[in-house]
């Protein structure tokens, strides 16, 4: 007579179960301190997506630029004469250099003749700002105080919105190898923290830098299309030595996008008018993370796109 074989029955061992249970609390502790941490590095870019956002706001409401543009202007002296003129001996300043970069700054018109007047760098900071301020009130006098804000928001909001794209593509290659930094015995979020925040300023520092030399260069035609309606700023072209954005054609994209809406405004009706196709070239499609297209290998913010 054959045996009945017993049916299976669960293992209800006490210690098997306990090592079960502190295997998963183990699993699901490490997966609680994984979130935490993405957390943590997430919230650096959310703390200064919204500064940026905050700043678009500003803008798209329509606030005025005016006091901003005048500091950022007596900024960009002040740094540009840092670069030149490294101490208050004229014997160690670079004059020519001084002249070119202010020339890209605004057309300047001090000779290098002049500059050697100066006896310290605070009297070459009076002579340029004194002249980059009355070129910008004779900017604002010409266009009128309306379409200069209209300009100076375009400007800003166009090179903002460049920027910060460019600042993403940095902070993800930054990302993607941080985590090396622990085998220099330091930790990764807070590398990510420092370098992130440092990352964040010398982007305000060149949105400052070139909001100037767009603001500074821009030729713009002022259209009124009633006698009632305000006027507006057009076809705004970059007329400087070389241009500051490295996008390239950001002066007409902000051109093309026409004068940004204040909150309070109504829409105006759109007018004819034969818009000018902007041909990029390879170089300027290239993204800074992206292979440089010479084939060198390299990328191209490591190679042509310096």
């Amino acid at each position: 007579m054959t045996k009945a074989m017993p049916e299976d029955v669960p293992i209800e061992a006490r210690m098997v179960t306990k090592a079960i249970e502190r295997a998963q609390n183990t699993v699901e502790q490490r997966n609680a301190e994984i979130r935490k941490e993405v957390l943590k590095f997430d919230e650096v870019m959310n703390e200064q997506r919204k500064v940026i956002y905050k700043r678009r706001d500003q803008i798209l409401e329509g606030a005025d630029l005016r006091e901003e543009a005048i500091e950022y202007l007596a900024d960009s002296v002040e740094s540009t004469i840092s670069t030149y003129c490294v101490s208050d001996y004229a014997e160690e300043w670079d004059l020519d250099g001084l002249v070119n970069e202010v020339a890209t700054n605004w057309p300047s018109t001090i000779t290098r003749a002049e500059l050697e007047g100066a006896s310290n760098t605070d009297e070459l900071y009076e002579l340029l700002m004194g002249e980059a301020k009355g070129y910008y009130e004779h900017r604002e006098a010409e266009l009128g105080s309306e379409v200069m804000r209209q300009v100076e928001r375009q400007v800003m909001l166009q090179i903002i919105d460049q920027k910060w794209r460019e600042h993403l593509y940095e902070m993800d290659y930054l990302q993607e190898g941080i985590h090396l930094r622990a085998m220099g015995q330091k930790d990764p979020l807070v590398e990510w923290q420092r370098e992130g925040f440092d990352m964040f300023g010398q982007m305000m520092h060149g949105i400052a830098q070139d909001f100037v030399k767009y603001v500074m260069h821009a030729q713009v035609t002022v259209t009124q299309q009633s006698p009632e309606a305000p006027p507006s700023a057009t076809n705004m072209q970059f007329s400087g030595p070389d241009d500051p954005s490295s996008g390239g054609g950001s002066m007409a994209a902000a051109a093309a996008r026409g004068p940004v809406q204040d909150a309070e405004t109504p829409p105006q009706a759109e007018e004819e008018q034969v818009n000018v196709p902007v041909v990029k070239s390879e170089w300027d499609k290239t993204p800074r993370n992206a292979p440089c297209p010479c084939g060198s290998g390299k990328k191209f913010k490591m190679c042509h796109g310096r």
